[in-house]
């Protein structure tokens, strides 16, 4: 531990702040106006002070604590606010109430014993069997020992197996083999030891949760169920630590709001997706979040702002650094199609064809649902001056979409149709459409 570091770093603390969005000073003010709320005196509190917290330089004082825990809404516990001793004295009532929780779990979800003795060991209830002899707890758990570094790569493994999978795979197969591959992984997370194995399993945890969401959202048009995988991939980003996986879940969460119209949730989403950025994320990663920033500001009905972001995409993904292997959904050429989009969306038809012809040009490997999606959006930029173009741009991504399922791809055409003049092509692709949302969209299997 470096010399000015009195304290290991509060990375719970800091990953609250993160995932709201907030700057050391905005998280400083917070507290200010909470002690002036309170009558108390502001002695000197600065956004420095904040950042010390999280590094370990210093330790929050009890006038200072109070408050954040009222601010975030969460225990000290878990922001890291009481040391191993105070831990160790947590009352008795909150060992009571998560014992009841996994009772209620065994009533409603039938987990088996096994599930329920770890659930007991991370309280701390089983800790002194530790203490009696070491071989008592894994006894109690069937004979199954805790994770060890060799699992926790099998089970990585299997997340990048199965990511690759989903481009080609039945969507309600791959949510649900991912599905049960994220449970594994987060009873593993539990278990797992602090350290390198714990960082292994928990940064795999987070990207099968994040694949079982994607599948769940743009696949299976299921956007509560999306939601709930989202939150839990990011609570296994806290585990690990890694600001790119975190800026990509909460940019992945904020579509759920953001294709509703729900703006001022969306932007909340990516605030703190670009507050987790700025702890080094690879130019790929950054013009990915300002593509989502701008679809989201264009199914909001904000042009300018959605143009704004396309620029800032342009601009950034010829930067340097590096960026994540599991960033398999977006590349170049997604960049003209979200560029496309928002170009549609701002009116300027000329600007979108050629942003979208570049994306249908270069599209990779992985890029079979997409293709549908730029057809539509290629078809809405030819319509205002030729009808006939757009319904062959709209026969093609018919046939895509009978080559590879996809609930966008397919929302997209459907709502590009419904604007075209009615005419015999028109209305047989709009049988074709009826009739592929009846054998091909799939439905969640829980």
């Amino acid at each position: 531990m470096p010399a000015n570091r009195r304290h290991p770093p509060n990375r719970q603390l800091a990953w609250e702040r993160l995932q709201r969005g907030w700057s050391y000073e905005e998280l400083c003010e917070r507290i200010r106006a909470a002690m002036n709320a309170a009558a108390e005196t502001d002695t000197g509190l600065t956004a420095n002070t904040v950042r010390r917290w999280e590094t370990g330089e210093r330790w929050p004082d009890p006038r200072y604590r109070k408050h954040l825990v009222t601010i975030f809404g969460k225990p000290a516990s878990e922001l890291g606010l009481l040391t191993p001793d105070e831990l160790a004295m947590r009352p008795v009532a909150e060992v009571v109430n998560e014992i009841r929780r996994l009772l209620n779990m065994i009533a409603a979800e039938g987990i088996d014993r096994s599930t329920f003795l770890r659930g007991l060991f991370g309280v701390g209830v089983l800790a002194p069997l530790l203490n009696e002899g070491g071989d008592r707890l894994p006894a109690l758990l069937d004979g199954r020992r805790g994770v060890d570094a060799e699992s926790a790569e099998a089970f990585a493994r299997v997340v990048d197996q199965q990511a690759a999978l989903y481009w080609t795979s039945p969507a309600t197969e791959i949510f649900e083999a991912s599905m049960a591959h994220t449970r594994l992984g987060m009873s593993l997370l539990r278990t797992a030891p602090a350290g390198p194995v714990k960082q292994t399993v928990a940064e795999a945890a987070a990207r099968s949760a994040l694949l079982s969401g994607r599948a769940a959202f743009f696949d299976l048009d299921e956007p509560v169920t999306a939601a709930r995988l989202f939150q839990t991939a990011l609570s296994a980003t806290k585990e690990c630590g890694d600001h790119p996986l975190a800026a990509t879940v909460l940019a992945h969460a904020a579509f759920v709001p953001g294709f509703a119209g729900h703006r001022s949730a969306a932007m909340g989403l990516l605030d703190a997706a670009f507050a987790h950025a700025w702890h080094g994320v690879g130019p790929l990663t950054r013009a990915w979040l300002h593509c989502v920033a701008s679809e989201i500001a264009a199914r909001c009905g904000e042009p300018k702002e959605c143009m704004r972001h396309i620029d800032r995409a342009d601009r950034t993904v010829e930067g340097t650094g590096d960026d994540p292997h599991w960033l398999d959904f977006f590349e170049r050429a997604r960049l003209d199609g979200f560029a496309g989009y928002s170009a549609l969306t701002a009116g300027n038809h000329a600007e979108a064809a050629h942003r979208l012809r570049l994306a249908l040009e270069h599209l990779g490997p992985n890029g079979g649902k997409q293709r549908s999606v730029l057809l539509a959006d290629l078809a809405a930029a030819k319509a205002p001056a030729d009808v006939d173009q757009a319904a062959d741009h709209l026969r093609q991504a018919v046939e895509a979409l009978e080559d590879t399922w996809y609930v966008v791809g397919h929302d997209r055409v459907r709502r590009t149709l419904g604007a075209l003049p009615r005419g015999a092509a028109t209305e047989a692709l709009g049988e074709r459409l009826v009739e592929l949302d009846r054998t091909k969209r799939p439905e969640l299997i829980p």
